[in-house]
């Protein structure tokens, strides 16, 4: 199973990768390829938190 962490220019990416892994995630990758993202069987948009910079540095 793939999984596209997308890089939207906040976050801890890297803990999150870290997190994926440990969890057993053998396919991660940290993208900001909307290709790449419309591939990936799973994404995951970490810093949540504060979604209103995601969905701003989304558009």
């Amino acid at each position: 199973m793939s999984i596209a962490l997308i890089d939207y220019g906040a976050g801890n990416l890297h803990s999150v990768y870290n997190a994926l892994r440990k969890a057993g995630a053998d396919d991660v990758v940290i993208t900001a390829d909307a290709d790449v993202v419309a591939r990936a069987d799973r994404v995951v948009l970490p810093g949540v938190g504060a979604f209103r910079a995601c969905r701003d540095a989304l558009v």
